[in-house]
């Protein structure tokens, strides 16, 4: 089949972290399709009302990706270039030069509601694939309506949790198939077996803002009663700064290292570093990055904040409150008691019968078989 990915959050050609759960779902279904991915941006930088797009292009195997940048316009306008923009690049370069017979949108918005009005205009089923709560997508009123329409008329809505599906329902009711996201296994290596007494904490993520949930993780660290730890701490973001100085007035600087952001390619050897992977989040509609630990052998422990309630089990890790320092300070005590008891082939295996990605292949291509277009 050939199937149009589209979305607007997407690595660009720096390879960065933005949407790459996205990229392994494109490079997953391009095992069995052949895809083209156009990932749609706009360039705040440069303003230009009335200039063309323009894009670039990358092509690797069955895997087409179109970078698309459309130049910043007049508030409100520039929002409506950005979608004409998009579907004239659509119709110039995609439509025009092949058949596509799926549509499959990530997030609601934009490209969920650009991949409806395209399914009502060309008669190309749109599967819209959901990362996110809805409630972050009402910025206006508009932004609202556009969501709404999206979900209810598309053909096809995908949760990647179910946790999510809830939200979805809040908002649209209608049946939601829940398709988790995909990682590479075979990307990770199984960690070392801890050969010292000292318990290595992970946390990776962005510090843009406080949703991760690593002022929680410092405060809990200062409560852990086995002082024998060292937390390796990856990310960055504008309150790095703010995070070192925590560190220093609870008492664990020295116990603290701040690798800043942490490449894609980096983050298995990040990874090797550690005994167990922390997920203090206040909230996650999934939660990759416990997958990717898992795929390494890491028992984790997550907050109960959407997501991971349906990934932990007490044979993979610890689910304990969110924005409780205390619960974590205890779950932390606790695995460093009982390490040993983690079977790392066993949490990797768990890993990759529920989340590989041979398990989302065939999910996906069973959705595509089956979608049509919505009456």
């Amino acid at each position: 089949m050939n199937i149009l990915i589209l979305t607007h959050s997407y690595p660009d050609v720096n390879f960065n972290w933005q949407g790459i759960f996205i990229k392994e779902q494109a490079e997953a279904i391009s095992l069995n399709n052949n895809v083209t991915v156009v990932y749609f941006k706009v360039d705040y930088s440069h303003f230009s009302p009335f200039a063309k797009y323009s894009f670039s292009k990358r092509l690797t195997g069955n895997l087409t990706e179109y970078e698309v940048t459309i130049k910043k316009s007049f508030p409100v306008i520039s929002q409506i270039k950005y979608l004409y923009n998009t579907y004239r690049f659509l119709e110039d370069e995609v439509f025009s030069k092949k058949e596509i017979n799926i549509i499959h949108s990530h997030l609601s918005y934009p490209a969920g509601f650009l991949g409806t009005l395209i399914q009502k205009k060309k008669k190309i089923p749109n599967i819209i694939t959901e990362h996110t709560w809805i409630r972050k997508y009402f910025r206006s009123f508009i932004h609202k309506q556009c969501v709404i329409f999206a979900l209810k008329k598309t053909s096809c809505v995908v949760s990647v949790s179910n946790a999510l599906k809830s939200d979805i329902d809040l908002y649209c009711h209608r049946p939601v198939i829940v398709i988790p996201n995909v990682v590479v296994i075979e990307k990770f290596a199984l960690s070392k077996p801890k050969t010292s007494e000292i318990l290595n904490i992970g946390i990776l993520g962005g510090m843009g803002n406080k949703r991760k949930g690593l002022d929680i993780l410092l405060i809990s660290a200062s409560l852990v009663q086995n002082r024998n730890f060292f937390i390796h701490i990856g990310g960055d973001g504008v309150l790095l700064d703010t995070y070192k100085m925590m560190s220093k007035d609870y008492g664990i600087e020295d116990k603290c290292k701040f690798y800043g952001d942490i490449l894609p390619g980096d983050v298995v050897e990040f990874y090797s570093r550690l005994d167990v992977f922390v997920l203090a989040s206040r909230d996650e509609t999934f939660g990759v990055v416990v997958i990717e630990a898992m795929a390494c052998g890491l028992p984790v422990i997550a907050t109960k904040c959407g997501g991971p309630e349906e990934i932990i089990t007490k044979e993979t890790g610890i689910l304990v409150e969110k924005e409780n320092p205390v619960d974590l300070a205890k779950a932390i005590d606790n695995i460093s008691e009982n390490i040993g008891l983690y079977n790392k082939p066993s949490i990797r295996k768990y890993a990759e019968e529920r989340y590989g990605q041979k398990v989302f292949t065939e999910s996906i291509t069973q959705l595509y078989k089956h979608t049509s277009i919505k009456t």
